[in-house]
């Protein structure tokens, strides 16, 4: 190996671990790295809210405000291009949603904002940052004067698009995206208030009565305008009240207001108690940035039908066999009857 190459290898790796270290900036979408050739570059790239000083990372992760309405923010973010090439950035800004996960999330490059994203104004809409430099972009923020109170949320992203290759070998266009995260709190008044809807719940049976499996779903709802997270746990009981399995779920980190999620989860080891009840309980918080006080725990419980058809087919059998028995006993037991004696018939009187 030439010692060209060596020194690039060793930059990649080095570019790479900076990358990491430098965190403040968060991948809000999956990132495909395209295949690189020996001795090519990889391109490298962080967006990230603009530090105290020129050319110096913030220690802020994200960027968070607190305006009334009608109110203007000016800040910036800064641009880091790792590669040992330039890169030609698109800049935009875009609204924040809870996927199906309950991840967040942000809208397609094709689909416009409509809250917090269309209210923020970068400086450019497209950048082209040399190797190994970065580039500080500034930010407006105005707040209708008719915005909602409470939490918004969207990011400011870049943008690079590539080729790639799937799975199958086959050339795609990638669309590169990563940038920080932006809070806002409309001052006004405050509703942090999670609820628990559609629960339901299927019971599947087994030939052993006592391995059953129940399927539990239910959808957790945030109606306020606070971004809330909440601890879930979910209790299973039988007919007689006797807790069968308790189990902690995944924290739900944040969930943004208006947004849904629906979980399901599958238990094993219920037993068939021809009634059985799963309880989920949720213990909101605040996420961090929010300091409202988080509502109270709250649950919902759902019944599902657990009939022990094994244990029924067998008590079944067990009658039928029990009867006929019985009855092949009672024929033994009943002594065969005597032949009766021939009837005189009297002779008449002379």
């Amino acid at each position: 190996m030439t010692f060209s190459r060596v020194w690039r290898a060793t930059f990649v790796a080095v570019a790479t671990s900076v990358l990491i270290a430098l965190a403040p900036v968060q991948a809000l979408a999956q990132e495909v790295d395209p295949p690189v050739a020996p001795g090519e570059f990889v391109e490298s790239w962080a967006l990230s809210p603009a530090g105290d000083q020129a050319g110096e990372p913030s220690s802020r992760a994200t960027l968070s405000y607190t305006v009334a309405p009608g109110g203007t923010i000016d800040d910036a973010v800064t641009l880091w291009n790792y590669s040992a090439v330039p890169i030609r950035f698109r800049l935009l800004a875009t609204d924040a949603f809870n996927n199906k996960s309950g991840a967040f999330s942000l809208l397609r490059s094709d689909e416009s904002p409509e809250d917090l994203g269309a209210w923020i104004s970068v400086g450019t809409s497209a950048v082209r940052v040399p190797a190994r430099t970065s580039v500080t972009i500034p930010i407006t923020l105005r707040v209708p004067p008719d915005a909602l109170p409470g939490d918004h949320a969207a990011a400011i992203l870049a943008a690079s698009e590539t080729v790639g290759v799937d799975d199958r070998g086959n050339r795609i266009d990638l669309d590169r995206r990563t940038g920080p995260r932006v809070y806002l709190r409309v001052s006004g008044p405050v509703n942090p208030e999670l609820v628990i809807e559609d629960m339901s719940s299927k019971y599947h049976g087994a030939f052993n009565p006592f391995d059953g499996g129940l399927d539990v779903t239910y959808t957790v709802r945030n109606p306020g305008n606070v971004r809330l997270g909440a601890k879930q746990t979910l209790v299973v009981k039988d007919v007689f009240g006797r807790t069968v399995e308790t189990r902690k779920l995944d924290d739900l980190e944040e969930l943004l207001p208006g947004n849904i999620v629906t979980f399901t989860e599958h238990m094993t080891g219920v037993p068939a108690t021809f009634r059985v009840s799963a309880t989920v309980q949720l213990e909101p918080f605040t996420p961090r940035g929010v300091t409202d006080e988080p509502p109270s725990e709250l649950s919902a419980t759902t019944h599902a039908w657990a009939i022990p058809w094994t244990l029924l087919l067998l008590l079944a059998l067990a009658y039928v066999l029990w009867r006929l028995s019985r009855r092949w006993r009672d024929r033994r037991s009943t002594p065969p009857s005597s032949p009766s004696a021939p009837e005189r018939i009297p002779e008449p009187v002379r």
